[in-house]
Parts: C-alpha cells; sequence; structure tokens
C-alpha cells in the first residue's frame, strides 16, 4: 500500500529526510563504538604501546634551593607634597569633591581646618 502523501511530496525534502537519518544512524554508530573501545575504558590508564614513567622524587639529604634575589627592584614613594588646591565653585559640595578626589570628607576638612560642612565659591580648599 502506498501513502498517498508521497505522490505530493517535493524530491528535495525526501533527500533531507534521508540525510537527516544517516546523521542520526552515524551519531548513534559512533556512540556505541566509543562505548565498547578497550582503549576508552579508562582515561588514566596509559596506552598499551607508551613506556611507563615514574613519578619524579626529589632528593631529602637537601634543603630546598633559595629564591634567587631580583635583578631590579621597583617601588614607588609618593611625593612629598601630594596636596593640590581646588577653587571651590557654586555647587561643589564637600562630599562631591571626596568622590572626584577619592579621599575621605573628614581629611579635607582637616587639612583645611574647617569645623562644619559648608564652604564657599570662591574659596580654595586644598585636597590631602
Amino acid at each position: 500500500m502506498s501513502d498517498p502523501r508521497a505522490a505530493d511530496a517535493d524530491p528535495k525534502d525526501s533527500a533531507v529526510a534521508k540525510t537527516a537519518g544517516i546523521v542520526v544512524f552515524s551519531g548513534i554508530a559512533l556512540s556505541i563504538l566509543k562505548a565498547i573501545n578497550p582503549l576508552n575504558r579508562n582515561r588514566n590508564e596509559t596506552h598499551p604501546f607508551s613506556e611507563p614513567t615514574q613519578p619524579i622524587q626529589m632528593p631529602t639529604s637537601q634543603p630546598p634551593p633559595k629564591p634567587e634575589e631580583p635583578i631590579f627592584k621597583m617601588s614607588y614613594e609618593a611625593p612629598e607634597s601630594s596636596q593640590r588646591t581646588v577653587k571651590i565653585v557654586k555647587g561643589d559640595t564637600l562630599w562631591g569633591l571626596s568622590r572626584k578626589s577619592g579621599v575621605s570628607i573628614d581629611a579635607i576638612k582637616e587639612a583645611n581646618g574647617l569645623e562644619g560642612d559648608t564652604i564657599y565659591a570662591g574659596k580654595k580648599l586644598r585636597i590631602p
């Protein structure tokens, strides 16, 4: 008995279906072959044709080697006066200046001898 849809089917569709079937079958066949492969059972085992290796043992009678001195040493020293002076403009706040400069509000207040939190436009502040 023939399928009534087979007469109306596009030959390209049947070719695609056959190709898909072959791909699926090939995938299943490869999975089966990998499962039964004796060399694939335990990956920690050595290959039958390779030479066995022994772990390297460090001699215990000698102390470990001392690290070598570096050829050069890098260091960074902050300059003596790392303070900046900024002129306050309308809208500036201690909080805003502290965030821009990465310094705490208390450090700015201490460097400038401020008692309160009020600053005035036109004045200059030292930023430590």
